[in-house]
């Protein structure tokens, strides 16, 4: 028996473009309870609040006595930049610099393109306003800052309804003085204003990057606090007494006053949360090479992940003109884990094109109006329509049978905006529809592999996400993986990775030095405030400093090299005996990214970086007895399901609830849950393992 009141529960909470999913861990008994509900677009939240009190009321958990903490993620920052939605906001910069947004890095995502469209920035030239100061790249202070013309600067913004500020000056990562002098002007004038300050989000080297990162936090940070503040009082009148937190973008979680400080650090909590949980699975069946594919109702995601770690990088852009192109997007300049994204997801919007060829998104249906089966109103074709009319999708059985689909409006779709004007029968368009995606979103995954000198074929991939389990069978045929595998609640990993990820804070110092002139001093004074200020936030959120673990690590290139690697950089004070060992990590990082190294080089380190985290959380998936259940109850029945090879013929359904360990099956076949269906073709071999988790056996020819 449990024991009543004892906050033995975590719960998940994953919003994304279509479904907000919701996933409850008891941490005693290790049972997962999962839930599923269309997400609110004009107001997010409530789908959130509805799916937590509807799987706390299915468990029977008192949310105020019984719930240890909440970890949240959400698509709100994301889409509000990709949407254009966000805060109406204003850059200030170093007089003279008012232009460097546009100009860049000075180069062209395509140079051979006459009439090359360039990324849109968040601010309009009007709204970006030069101060008198100046910093010198040393820290001195060349220029005074002139506080009565950034007065009259931001009186007259203000005027034009500016609801928040981004302040990047010049070299203010060496020395933060005038930016923080801008700040309380700002706030004197107004002080219910919003203002990001680069030298407090990203306090680092290159001027561009750092601008845009700067302004992206500012232009989503009005909506951002209002949400967070909207859900914490939401989660108290719902009696919530545990810890809430939120998931950031490289992996680990955080503070909702983190997070509402700076948004933009948890742009890709979601798509991260998923990652996450792809790497623990890889650790817990030993797999070293493992393709990440989470593909919901609005996109797709690839991430490739190593040793049970996925790759985290700085190098992000969002809002990509090319989704394949560097250079077409707004660069965000902090942690995230390395991923692939494209508008590839179960509400994905088919049609014909000017040449009369069958397209699929990126524009999607999303929850509102939703895919035309749904019944709420959506008229134009989606991949989820051509899924059902394909037999992949049970019309009775969708989230549990909670949600009917209708295949007469799915069919009528297909039949009037793709079959008929494209000359296909429907079951040809449906097909088609279904291929395209796979083909996009196989061609992304195999293009991050080429671009990393990796072979994709040695590979397995994990596939979760509400749409997910449908479409990897074809993706990895496409591919040419030998196997792939379906976690149990793969429509809801997201959600489950929330409960996986630890209490993380990173932070960096730009700290310009050739590595035989460093002050040594100097950099330990740098790496000391860094993990003074993470064990802070870390012990806010009640985590005992004998749990905390840091991890150093240094961004380094050879002299006039163009761009860095991070390098691990030891623990403990540092001092000139270190001298070599740092080197020496340099050179072999160096060789292992670009195969080559030249020890007599002189080496630089530009960034110094430090991650202080909690201790991992104790997840653990539920194992189930061998002796438990009969593969022949789990068969439902069967259906009409398309494969190219054979047509519409009758396929084997299985309830995956009701399936034991270490059952093998023959596909053709259909494996259904509440919240996703897996897919096996022709050829293929389908296996439960101890935790119920499928692992589907390809033959490659």
């Amino acid at each position: 028996m449990e024991n009543r009141g004892e906050k033995i529960y975590r719960l998940g909470c994953d919003i994304g473009g279509t479904f907000t999913d919701v996933v409850l861990l008891n941490t005693k008994t290790h049972e997962l309870t999962v839930g599923k509900v269309l997400t609110t677009p004009e107001d997010p939240s409530v789908g959130a609040l509805r799916g937590i009190q509807e799987v706390l009321a299915a468990r029977g958990v008192n949310p105020r006595s019984e719930l240890a903490d909440i970890i949240h993620g959400t698509t709100l920052v994301i889409n509000a930049i990709i949407n254009r939605t966000g805060a109406r906001t204003a850059l200030l910069v170093t007089e003279g610099f008012r232009d460097f947004l546009e100009i860049g890095r000075g180069g062209r995502w395509d140079n051979y393109d006459m009439y090359i469209e360039m990324p849109r920035h968040l601010v309009p030239r009007r709204h970006r306003k030069g101060i008198r100061e100046r910093i010198h790249r040393d820290g001195r202070i060349i220029v005074e800052f002139d506080e009565t013309q950034a007065e009259s600067t931001v009186r007259e913004l203000l005027g034009e309804g500016i609801e928040a500020f981004a302040v990047c000056f010049l070299h203010s990562f060496r020395n933060p003085v005038h930016e923080k002098k801008m700040k309380e002007v700002i706030h004197r004038i107004e002080p219910s204003v919003q203002v990001t300050l680069s030298s407090e989000l990203i306090p680092e080297i290159r001027e561009y990057e750092r601008a845009s990162t700067t302004v992206a936090n500012a232009y989503t940070l009005p909506n951002m606090k209002r949400y967070i503040s909207k859900f914490q009082k939401e989660l108290e009148g719902a009696r919530f007494g545990g810890q809430f937190f939120m998931m950031l973008s490289h992996g680990g979680i955080t503070t909702p006053e983190t997070a509402s400080d700076f948004p933009i650090r948890v742009l890709e909590s979601g798509p991260a949360a998923g990652a996450i949980y792809s790497s623990f699975l890889a650790r817990q069946k030993g797999i070293d090479k493992l393709l990440s594919f989470d593909m919901g109702g609005t996109t797709a995601k690839s991430c490739l992940i190593h040793e049970g770690k996925p790759v985290v990088t700085k190098e992000f852009e969002i809002a990509r003109i090319s989704r394949l192109r560097k250079g077409s997007g707004l660069p965000i300049n902090l942690p995230v884990i390395e991923m692939v994204e494209i508008g590839a997801g179960g509400g994905s919007i088919a049609r014909v094109d000017e040449m009369g060829l069958v397209t699929v998104g990126p524009r999607s249906a999303e929850a509102s109006p939703g895919p035309a089966c749904y019944g709420l109103g959506g008229q134009e074709p989606t991949v989820t329509d051509a899924d059902l009319v394909l037999g992949y999708l049970n019309e009775d059985f969708f989230l549990g049978g909670r949600m009917a689909l209708d295949r007469a409006r799915a069919r009528g779709a297909i039949q009037n905006r793709i079959a008929g004007p494209a000359r296909l029968t429907l079951e040809e368009a449906a097909w088609g529809i279904h291929m395209i995606v796979n083909e996009n979103m196989a061609r992304s995954a195999r293009a991050q592999a080429v671009e990393k000198g990796l072979d994709i074929t040695e590979y397995s991939m994990v596939a979760f996400g509400g749409a997910g389990p449908v479409h990897a069978f074809g993706v990895a045929r496409i591919l040419g993986l030998r196997q792939f595998i379906v976690p149990a609640g793969a429509g809801v990993a997201s959600a489950v990775g929330f409960l996986v990820a630890p209490l993380s804070f990173d932070f960096i110092r730009t700290y310009m030095m050739h590595l035989d002139k460093i002050d040594w001093r100097a950099l330990n004074e740098i790496y000391k405030e860094m993990e003074a200020e993470g064990r802070q936030y870390l012990h806010r959120a009640g985590v005992r400093d004998e749990a905390i673990t840091v991890r150093r690590s240094a961004e380094m290139r050879y002299v006039l090299q163009g761009r860095e690697i991070d390098v691990p950089i030891p623990a403990g004070r540092l001092t000139g005996e270190h001298l070599p060992l740092i080197q020496e990590a340099f050179n072999q990082e160096h060789a292992q990214k670009y195969g080559w190294m030249y020890p007599e080089l002189d080496v630089m380190g530009l960034n110094w970086k430090i991650v202080v985290s909690g201790p991992d959380p104790r997840f653990q998936l539920r194992e189930v007895r061998k002796d438990n259940g009969n593969p022949a109850k789990a068969l439902k029945g069967e259906r009409a399901v398309y494969f190219p090879e054979a047509g519409f013929a009758p396929c084997k359904v299985y309830d995956r609830c009701l399936l034991p360990p270490d059952v093998m099956l023959d596909g053709p076949l259909v494996v259904e849950e509440a919240e996703s269906t897996t897919v096996v073709g022709p050829g293929a071999r389908c296996q439960t393992d101890p935790y119920l988790n499928l692992t589907v056996f390809l033959r490659v020819c």
